[in-house]
């Protein structure tokens, strides 16, 4: 049977062609359209070097064309059929990883097409905020069609307070800017974090909602710390094009873990997901892209 690779809520849109008032499932709808994305990373979010960096690396663009360092075979070799999987207990650690990366770390299988497939930046030179979020969704989701998660059910959704959570750890890690109104133990995963050296520190930070509410949507409900996981991955680099700089951390991650390690996991089974990359040493034309990843909702068992 061909894997539905169609993750679009047909049914939502179905329903809302109708003369029924259906405004819940239109914002639902509305949420994963590439034509006009919704952003979740906060505007406080500073990606100015994310922007230069690739192109004075010699980068043309973010798109797969753009990245000067793969070649068209590298990517023919890494083409998905959109049918066969990688069946984790079928293969060895190692073989799983080569099934998802057949080439380099740097492709997951089939991305250069569901790229070109989407087409998720409007300017390849200036991706926005909003793209990019989106673009890290259809990545994750087509990540989990190639192990055969396909369902709805399996299908990762943006969350904004798991986003703005995930730039309030990162701003506690690595500056002082909440310190005085917010004490705490130094190195906890509350914070402050000045000269810790937990990678997690600022995990379970969150100010006030007075604090929050530039962070988020008018009217919006402040963001409490439910359950969920967390993730803190350097493998990425700040001048990695935007169109691949999240395989990296996949593929390291797979490499050094396989399917059911305890990083690996959330990208297959969590439902909800926020992304915070910051970089490390601005100054440095090579410094790594530090991705604090949030995960939350319903965690879905594994199918294998």
């Amino acid at each position: 049977m061909r894997v539905n690779r169609n993750f679009l809520f047909v049914s939502l849109l179905t329903l809302c062609l109708g003369l029924f008032s259906c405004s819940d499932d239109e914002t639902l709808a509305n949420k994963y359209n590439n034509n006009n994305p919704e952003q979740y990373t906060p505007d406080q979010a500073d990606w100015s070097t994310f922007a230069s960096k690739p192109v004075n690396a010699g980068n043309t663009s973010h798109d797969p064309d753009g990245v000067f360092w793969i070649s068209a075979e590298k990517w023919q070799n890494s083409k998905w059929d959109g049918v066969s999987i990688c069946d984790p207990t079928q293969m060895t650690q190692e073989e799983f990883y080569k099934c998802l990366f057949p080439e380099s770390g740097d492709i997951l299988k089939g991305i250069y097409e569901l790229y070109y497939e989407h087409q998720p930046f409007a300017d390849v030179n200036n991706p926005t905020k909003a793209e990019v979020d989106e673009w890290h969704r259809i990545v994750i989701n087509h990540l989990r069609a190639l192990v055969g998660y396909t369902s709805q059910d399996r299908q990762v959704e943006n969350d904004r307070c798991l986003f703005a959570r995930a730039l309030w750890g990162d701003q506690r890690k690595f500056t002082t800017m909440w310190d005085a109104k917010y004490p705490g133990d130094n190195g906890s995963a509350y914070g402050p974090c000045q000269g810790s050296t937990n990678s997690h520190c600022g995990a379970s930070f969150v100010p006030d909602a007075e604090d929050q509410a530039p962070y988020l949507p008018d009217g919006f409900e402040p963001c409490g710390t439910p359950a969920g996981s967390e993730g803190i991955f350097s493998a990425a680099k700040s001048n990695i094009p935007w169109s691949i700089k999240i395989c990296r951390v996949i593929s390291q991650t797979v490499a050094a873990e396989g399917f059911w390690g305890g990083h690996t996991g959330p990208w297959f089974h969590r439902q909800k997901f926020g992304f915070s990359f910051w970089d490390n040493d601005p100054s440095n034309a090579n410094s790594n892209a530090v991705l604090r990843a949030k995960w939350g909702g319903t965690l879905m068992p594994s199918l294998y």
